[in-house]
């Protein structure tokens, strides 16, 4: 895939690294590009490795470590991971005698990781997605972070809504001599969305009113089209969809889907409404439904599925039964809770024309996300939880 809107990180990233030792924390949301982003890095000598939902133990180590070609003249500690690396065995002093003591053994091991590390550089030790860390590795990663030689750095890429334990605890007491660097990934904008696009399809289509700017929806979707297919939701991103809405709990389950039932992003009270739940159940459903990734706040108190194509995985997933449940609280009225401003007035009156929120935006020269708000508001204000009934108030 072409390297698309990330030239500012990968400046940053390439900065950092020039300045050794430190540790890069990469987060980003599932096919944002936290791998493509490293894999353009050049003159950096990159050992890597990833984690597995599994949690293998030392997993992401091993992989990493079982590619490295260790020099000759090593510190025998390193000894100790010739059980762990049966691939470059034969590179490595002999295994030390056993200590007979669990913990003795640990660190001893770490501290062969530690001096192999010493060993290879100047080397990058990459682990990538350590929201699947196993607890080996965790406690291993919390260990080198503290004691990186020279010429060795850390980097870390992660997804912050499946992070059970923080990697900001590997930074909380960090020597002065070793630096860190966090870099977010946001989805690409819709100019880098459109320039994408080109690169992956002949002709202009604007893919960022479904894909939001994921690359790897845009990526996918343009492969679809290519093939002359309709365009909908990739089997992938629908798939990686579907499980982590089905390890959602049932509130946040409920929350989701009454978000991916409404056409526009929604408040909470609108939400829990259409979920047919209690105010607390509707508040923890929504807060969940955040931390683990799957709405946003689209526009102050207003919150949706991430991307269209997303929104599009869950509502293909509702059986028809929950589907005609959730129409049926969309359609019934509501008490109307305030009065609309005359800007509102003006908004929600070309919505009911058919207006979409781009064509509003260029008429009244706004922006397409203060249009965003105004009608979020005014449906809110007239009770309404879908645009489908502003005919009917007109």
């Amino acid at each position: 895939m072409p390297f698309v809107g990330r030239e500012r990180e990968l400046r940053q990233l390439n900065d950092a690294l020039l300045r050794p030792p430190v540790i890069v924390l990469i987060e980003g949301e599932a096919g944002v590009g936290k791998t493509r982003l490293l894999n353009e890095l050049n003159g950096h000598p990159v050992l890597s490795g990833n984690c597995h939902p599994m949690r293998f133990p030392y997993g992401p180590i091993v992989e990493a470590l079982r590619a490295a070609r260790p020099p000759r003249g090593l510190n025998p500690v390193t000894g100790a991971l010739r059980p762990l690396l049966p691939e470059c065995a034969h590179l490595l002093p002999p295994a030390p005698p056993p200590l007979h003591n669990a913990q003795l053994e640990r660190h001893r091991l770490f501290r062969g990781v530690l001096s192999l590390l010493d060993a290879l550089r100047p080397i990058t030790l990459v682990v990538e997605d350590v929201h699947w860390v196993d607890q080996d590795t965790r406690e291993l990663l919390a260990f080198l972070a503290r004691c990186l030689p020279e010429s060795v750095n850390l980097v870390l890429t992660y997804r912050a809504e499946d992070l059970r334990h923080p990697v900001t605890e590997l930074i909380a007491h960090l020597p002065p001599r070793i630096d860190h660097v966090e870099l977010a990934l946001p989805p690409l904008s819709p100019e880098e969305t459109e320039l994408l696009a080109k690169h992956l399809l002949p002709g202009s289509t604007d893919l960022w009113p479904l894909t939001g700017g994921l690359p790897l929806a845009i990526e996918e979707l343009a492969r679809m089209l290519a093939q002359g297919m309709e365009p909908g939701t990739p089997p992938a991103l629908r798939d990686a969809v579907r499980l982590r809405l089905d390890a959602l709990p049932p509130v946040a389950r409920r929350i989701v889907q009454a978000a991916a039932m409404l056409e526009e992003p929604a408040c909470a009270r609108t939400l829990t409404t259409v979920a047919g739940m209690l105010p607390e159940q509707g508040e923890r459903g929504l807060t969940e439904a955040i931390r683990r990734g799957l709405l946003r706040e689209w526009t102050p108190g207003a919150y949706g599925l991430r991307q269209p194509l997303a929104r599009q995985a869950v509502r293909e997933s509702i059986t028809p039964t929950i589907r005609r449940r959730l129409s049926r609280r969309i359609e019934a009225p509501a008490q109307p809770v305030g009065v609309l401003s005359p800007r509102e007035e003006q908004v929600i009156g070309m919505a009911a024309d058919g207006l979409t929120n781009k064509e509003i935006a260029e008429s009244l020269f706004l922006s397409r996300r203060t249009v965003e708000v105004h009608v979020a508001n005014a449906l809110r204000k007239l009770g309404l939880t879908s645009r489908r009934q502003l005919t009917r108030t007109k």
